[in-house]
């Protein structure tokens, strides 16, 4: 399947007759005019530590490490992406914030499903426009796999474990999914679900209380947090 077949699935009803011009695509923002229309698709832009997973993914497999190597992303990459919690390609209209200068409000507009059904036919020539739509372009993603391929650079986490930095190094040992978990920041799960402590009620100046009730008397001022009803 083709780049612009896996973002045509995804953004149900892209496409149509409208010309697209001047199609720009940079991190979080893919922008371009129909017509005389500025239409405008956003997306979440990754954090440098989940594009290292990426990178770690990728050149753990000999195929994906040669291609991307290459300057190549070939489409089966989008599982690679998919397996580690990222969407290279966005899974509907739902993940996206769009824009359009025309006065269409009421779903999405024709100038918005023509422009990602350009970005889709872009992705063909460069599939990297995506990774760039997601944060990372070309030149960077190549040599984050090369680095992470070589050695040279280290995956995030404690100097000092030195279990987690033997397991960096190592090529090919291990899926996908392996080299996500090696690459996983290490959070407790019983640290994610304790509740964020909460800062004391602040003391109320004296007198406060009858300031509110002469502002707002009756039910209002009675229903107030610790203002008591005379």
């Amino acid at each position: 399947m083709s780049w612009s077949a896996l973002v045509g699935e995804a953004l149900e009803g892209s496409g149509g007759a409208e010309t697209v011009t001047g199609l720009r695509v940079r991190p979080g923002e893919a922008l371009a005019r129909v017509g005389a229309h500025e239409v405008s698709l956003i997306r979440v832009v990754w954090p440098q530590q989940e594009w290292t997973r990426v990178g770690a993914a990728l050149a753990s497999q000999p195929v994906f490490r040669a291609r991307v190597q290459a300057g190549e992303l070939p489409e089966a990459a989008a599982r690679v992406f998919s397996l580690l919690g990222l969407d290279l390609v966005p899974t509907g209209w739902g993940d996206l914030v769009t824009t359009c200068s025309c006065d269409h409000w009421r779903g999405r507009c024709a100038h918005l499903r023509a422009v990602a059904a350009a970005l889709g036919e872009q992705a063909d020539v460069d599939p990297f426009v995506l990774t760039r739509w997601a944060g990372l372009d070309r030149r960077s993603l190549v040599a984050l796999v090369r680095d992470l391929s070589t050695g040279e650079r280290e995956l995030p986490g404690d100097d000092n474990d030195e279990e987690n930095s033997s397991h960096s190094r190592e090529e090919g040992s291990g899926d996908v999914l392996a080299a996500g978990a090696i690459t996983a920041d290490r959070f407790s799960p019983d640290s994610f679900w304790d509740p964020i402590p909460q800062p004391p009620v602040p003391t109320l100046p004296s007198g406060i209380g009858d300031r509110v009730r002469a502002a707002a008397p009756g039910l209002v001022a009675d229903e107030l947090p610790q203002f008591e009803a005379p």
